[in-house]
C-alpha cells in the first residue's frame, strides 16, 4: 500500500494531466466564443469532444480507480487534504457516467452552441429546438446515471450547487417574487422620478471599453494574467489563475451593457486569479459553486459600484473619457441611473431587484422540461406567459425572449438558480464586509477596492473548491444560506433612490 507521501505525488500527476486536459477544452470553448471562424464549428466539436473523453478516461481509468481506493482506506489522514477529498469525490461521480455518454454530450453541445448563434441572430426558435431536444434527452440520461431522491432535476442542480435542491429553492424564490412584488408596487407611482438616460446616450465603443478596462483594473484584475475580449454573450474563463480571460459585448447607446458586463466578469476573474497557489492545475482551484462564484461577480456588479460612493470616484474619470455625455451630471445622479427599477426583457441587463424574476422563470421551465413536465415544443409560448405574468412584459420575438441565454445550448441545465443563489450570498458577505472594514464607503469614494479583496481573498478566494457552499458562508457569518439579507438590502436600497419607505 503507498505512503501518504507518494499516494499525494500520484494523485497529483494525475490531476495534473487532467486539468491541462480541461484546459487546452477551455482554451477552444473561449476561441469558438471569440475568434474562431464560422466554419469550422464542426471540426471543434469533434477537438473538444475527444479531449472531454480523454479528461474522463482519465479520471475513471484503472490507475484512478486504484489511487481513489488508496485514498479511501487512508481516509482518516487524507480526507483532510481537499486534493486528496476532491480526487475521490469527482473520480466517484465521473465513473457513473459512460463513456459514450461524455462524448455524445460534448459534441452534442459544442454543435448547439453555434446553432443557438444562429437561431438568436435570425431570432428562431425552430433552429434551435431540435438539437436542444438532444441534449434534453442527454441530460435526463445523465441525470439518471447520478444520484438523486425526489427530483430528477436535482441531480443537474447539484453539479453546480452542491447540496442544493428545487425543494428547498422553492420557498426562497416565493419570498423573493413577494418582496419583488411589494417594490414595484411601491416604486409605480414615482418610478417616472428616476431614469437611466445618463447611460443612455452615444459611447464610443473603443472608449467604452478603456473605461471598463480600467475599472477593472483598479478592482484589482491582474491583466498580466489575463485579458478582455469581445463576444455574444460575456463571459469569464480561466485555465489556470495565470491565464483568466474576461469577455464583453459593447452597444454604443448603452454603457452599463458594456461597463457593468466588465464589472460582472472581474468578480470571476479575481475569484479565479485568487486561488491559493498550492491548488494549481488541481480540482481545488474552482469556484465552490456557481453560487458563490456569482456572489463574487454580483457584489462588485450589483452592490459596490452602484453606490454613489462610487460614482464619486468613477464620475470625474469617466467625464475625462466622455467630456460632452457628462455635462452637468453629479453622482447622485449616475446613482440613480445605474439603479434605475425597471423591468425588463433582457436578463443580463435586468436591475438586481427584477432579476430574480428572471431566474424564477427559467429555473421552473428547465426544471420542467428535465423533469418531463413540458417538451421543447412548448418553450416559447411558456416563455412569454411567464414574462407577462411576473414581470407585465410582452416578448416580441425569440431572440429577445427564449433565445436570448447561451446557458441551454452548452448543456447548463441546473446553472441558472446559482445567479439568484449568488445574490443571497454576496448580500449577506457584504454585511459582514461593512463590519469587518467601518469606512468601506468612505474608500470606495476614493476608490480604494484593496481592502475589499483582501478580504475576498482571506475569507473567500484562496479556498476555492476544498470547502462547500454553505459552509463557506456559514464561515463567515454564522448563518446558513436565507434570502433576508437581500430582501432587507433590496427594500433599503429601492428606498433609497426612489424617496419611498417599506
Amino acid at each position: 500500500m503507498a505512503t501518504i507521501e507518494s499516494l499525494k505525488k500520484q494523485t497529483l500527476d494525475l490531476m495534473h494531466t487532467i486539468q491541462d486536459i480541461s484546459a487546452a477544452t477551455s482554451v477552444l470553448n473561449w476561441d469558438q466564443e471569440t475568434y474562431m471562424p464560422s466554419g469550422a464549428s464542426a471540426m471543434r466539436a469533434e477537438q473538444i469532444s475527444t479531449l472531454s473523453t480523454l479528461a474522463h478516461q482519465l479520471l475513471t481509468g484503472d490507475k484512478a480507480k486504484s489511487i481513489a481506493s488508496d485514498i479511501i482506506s487512508h481516509k482518516a489522514e487524507t480526507f483532510k487534504d481537499p486534493i486528496l477529498r476532491l480526487f475521490v469525490e469527482d473520480h466517484e461521480e465521473s465513473v457513473k457516467l459512460p463513456e459514450d455518454l461524455v462524448r455524445r454530450t460534448s459534441k452534442t453541445q459544442s454543435l448547439a452552441q453555434d446553432i443557438w448563434k444562429e437561431a438568436r441572430s435570425k431570432s428562431d426558435f425552430s433552429l434551435f429546438a431540435p438539437i436542444l431536444s438532444e441534449l434534453i434527452e442527454l441530460k435526463k440520461e445523465e441525470a439518471d446515471c447520478r444520484t438523486y431522491v425526489d427530483s430528477r432535476y436535482d441531480a443537474l442542480l447539484n453539479i453546480f450547487e452542491p447540496g442544493i435542491t428545487a425543494e428547498q429553492l422553492n420557498p426562497i424564490f416565493d419570498n423573493l417574487r413577494i418582496s419583488t412584488k411589494k417594490i414595484l408596487d411601491a416604486i409605480e407611482p414615482v418610478k417616472h422620478t428616476v431614469s437611466d438616460a445618463p447611460m443612455m446616450k452615444q459611447y464610443e465603443a473603443n472608449k467604452q471599453m478603456e473605461f471598463s478596462k480600467l475599472i477593472a483594473e483598479k478592482m484589482g484584475f491582474n491583466f498580466n494574467n489575463g485579458r478582455l475580449d469581445l463576444t455574444a454573450h460575456p463571459f469569464c474563463t480561466s485555465f489556470t489563475q495565470y491565464d483568466v480571460r474576461l469577455t464583453t459585448r459593447i452597444k454604443e447607446n448603452d454603457l452599463a451593457s458594456c461597463l457593468y458586463g466588465v464589472i460582472h466578469e472581474t468578480g470571476h476573474g479575481l475569484y479565479e486569479q485568487g486561488f491559493s497557489p498550492e491548488y494549481t492545475r488541481t480540482f481545488v482551484a474552482n469556484g465552490a459553486s456557481i453560487g458563490m462564484h456569482e456572489s463574487q461577480s454580483l457584489l462588485w456588479e450589483t452592490i459596490i459600484t452602484r453606490t454613489e460612493e462610487f460614482w464619486h470616484w468613477a464620475l470625474p474619470i469617466m467625464s475625462k473619457i466622455f467630456p460632452e455625455q457628462t455635462i452637468g451630471l453629479t453622482a447622485k445622479d449616475m446613482y440613480h441611473a445605474v439603479n434605475t427599477i425597471q423591468p425588463s426583457l433582457i436578463r443580463v441587463e435586468a436591475d438586481e431587484i427584477t432579476y430574480n424574476m428572471h431566474i424564477i422563470l427559467r429555473f421552473e421551465l428547465e426544471r420542467d422540461l428535465i423533469n418531463g413536465n413540458i417538451t421543447v415544443h412548448d418553450i416559447p409560448e411558456l416563455w412569454n406567459l411567464k414574462m407577462k405574468e411576473y414581470l407585465g412584459i410582452q416578448t416580441p420575438n425569440d431572440a429577445q425572449g427564449c433565445l436570448q441565454d447561451i446557458h441551454w445550448s452548452f448543456g447548463g441545465f441546473g446553472y441558472f438558480p446559482g445567479y439568484t443563489l449568488g445574490k443571497l450570498y454576496a448580500a449577506m458577505e457584504w454585511k459582514e464586509i461593512q463590519k469587518a472594514i467601518p469606512d468601506i464607503y468612505s474608500q470606495i469614494a476614493h476608490g480604494e477596492f484593496s481592502s475589499i479583496l483582501d478580504w475576498l481573498r482571506k475569507n473567500i478566494h484562496a479556498y476555492g473548491r476544498s470547502e462547500k457552499p454553505g459552509e463557506i458562508i456559514k464561515r463567515i457569518t454564522g448563518n446558513s444560506l436565507s434570502e433576508a439579507e437581500f430582501v432587507s438590502y433590496a427594500y433599503a436600497k429601492a428606498g433609497s433612490i426612489y424617496g419611498i419607505s417599506f
